[in-house]
C-alpha cells in the first residue's frame, strides 16, 4: 500500500465541446472512474491515482497519489488516452455530410470521445462483457483489481492498479481464485488467455501493443484466438485499444440501428444517392449491397454482423467505430414513435422495451458472444 498527499489542478485546456467527462466515462467503453466529487472522476492508471474534473470551459486534473516506481508523464498520458489530437467538430462535420442528424447528435451529446485504453485491462475488462451489463462489468473490474493489483490511498480512499498479466499468472489456480470472486463461468476464460498469453510471448503486453501497428484483420484474428475473445470483444479490444478507429463493434442493438436508421435510406432511390454521394461508385454499390442483405436479415448473424460493420465503414470511413460509439451514447435518437396503447380490455400481452436509462446501461456491453 502506498499513499500521497494530492497535487495542484492542471488545466489540459480541452473545450467541452472536444471533450466531456460524464458521457465519455460512462458510455459503455471505461468501467473503473468512480465519480468521487461534483463533476469529478478518479481512477487508478499508470500507477498513478488520477483526478479529473469538469470545469465550465475545460477539463482540469491532478495526481492523488503514486506509487514509488510510477514513471508516467500524465498530463501526455492523458492526452493520449482521451486522443486529444484527433478533433471531434472535424469528425461530426465529415459525418454530417452523410447522415444530416449527426448536427443533432453533436449537439446534444457534444464532447463523446472514444478512448485509446491500455491494452491489457481493456482486453480483460471486455471478456467479462459478455452477456453483463455496466454495473456487473464494473463490480468484477473492481474485484480483479482489488485482489491482484496494488493499493495507492489517497484523500479519497484507495484505488486500487490494474493488475498485469505476470502478476495473474503468478496465481497457480487463478480459476479457483475468481470463480470465489464471482466470475462463474467467465474464470476460466481468464485462466486460459493469461496462460496462453504468457507461455506464448516473453512480455505478452509488449505483444498485444505490437497489435497497434498490425492492420485490422491482423489484430481481430489474434484477438480471438484467446479464449473469451468473439467478434464484438475482439472488435471492442481494436477500436478502444488497438488504434483501429474503423473496427465497428456489432451487436443486436447496432444491428438494429443499422436496419433502422441506415437500410431504407440507402436502399431509398432519392435519400441513397445523396447519403451516398461521397463514395466512390464501387463503394456505392457495395454499400447498396450490404443495406439489401441487412434487409433480407430477419435476425444478426455472423453474416449480417460482417454486412452491419462494413456499412457503417463505407458510409462513416476511417472513423466509423467513433461514429457508432457517438450513435450509443446519443441512443440513436431515431425509435420509432410508439403506437397509442389499446384500452385495457384488448390490450394484449407484450414485451415491452426497458426504460432509455436502462438501455443505455448496456451500451456497448451487453454483447451475446
Amino acid at each position: 500500500m502506498t499513499s500521497s498527499s494530492a497535487q495542484p489542478w492542471i488545466d489540459l485546456d480541452v473545450p467541452a465541446s472536444e471533450l466531456r467527462l460524464d458521457p465519455t466515462l460512462t458510455c459503455g467503453q471505461a468501467f473503473r472512474w468512480k465519480a468521487t466529487g461534483s463533476s469529478e472522476w478518479t481512477c487508478a492508471l499508470w500507477d498513478h491515482v488520477i483526478d479529473l474534473r469538469q470545469t465550465q470551459s475545460s477539463v482540469q486534473y491532478r495526481v492523488l497519489g503514486q506509487l514509488p516506481a510510477a514513471r508516467a508523464n500524465v498530463e501526455e498520458a492523458l492526452r493520449d488516452y482521451f486522443q486529444l489530437h484527433i478533433k471531434f467538430d472535424a469528425l461530426c462535420d465529415a459525418w454530417a455530410q452523410t447522415d444530416p442528424d449527426f448536427e443533432q447528435l453533436r449537439k446534444t451529446h457534444v464532447g463523446v470521445r472514444t478512448l485509446r485504453q491500455p491494452v491489457v485491462e481493456t482486453l480483460l475488462v471486455f471478456i467479462a462483457s459478455s452477456n453483463n451489463n455496466i454495473k456487473r462489468i464494473t463490480m468484477l473490474a473492481d474485484k480483479l483489481c482489488q485482489h491482484y493489483g496494488q493499493s495507492i490511498t489517497t484523500e479519497k480512499g484507495p484505488f486500487h492498479t490494474f493488475p498485469t498479466l505476470q502478476r495473474l499468472n503468478e496465481d497457480p489456480d487463478i480459476e479457483g481464485t475468481l470463480s470465489q470472486l464471482g466470475f462463474g463461468y467467465r474464470a476460466k476464460y481468464y485462466a486460459k488467455t493469461v496462460s496462453m498469453l504468457c507461455s506464448s510471448h516473453k512480455d505478452p503486453e509488449e505483444f498485444l501493443l505490437g497489435l497497434r501497428t498490425a492492420p485490422l484483420d491482423t489484430a481481430r484474428t489474434e484477438l480471438l484466438k484467446l479464449s473469451g475473445v468473439g467478434p464484438k470483444v475482439a472488435d471492442c479490444v481494436c477500436l478502444m485499444a488497438l488504434d483501429k478507429s474503423d473496427a465497428v463493434p456489432v451487436d443486436t442493438h447496432i444491428w438494429q440501428v443499422a436496419q433502422r436508421r441506415y437500410v431504407g435510406r440507402v436502399l431509398d432511390p432519392k435519400e441513397g444517392p445523396e447519403m451516398l454521394k461521397l463514395l466512390s461508385q464501387d463503394h456505392r454499390d457495395r454499400a447498396v449491397a450490404l443495406a439489401r442483405q441487412l434487409k433480407a436479415s430477419k435476425a444478426p448473424t455472423s453474416k449480417t454482423y460482417e454486412a452491419a460493420q462494413q456499412l457503417f465503414i463505407h458510409l462513416f470511413g476511417d472513423f466509423a467505430g467513433w461514429a457508432q460509439g457517438l450513435l450509443f451514447s446519443g441512443d440513436l435518437g431515431q425509435e420509432p414513435k410508439k403506437k397509442p396503447k389499446p384500452t385495457p380490455s384488448k390490450r394484449k400481452s407484450t414485451q415491452s422495451l426497458p426504460p432509455a436509462n436502462e438501455r443505455k446501461m448496456r451500451l456497448r456491453s451487453n454483447v451475446k458472444e
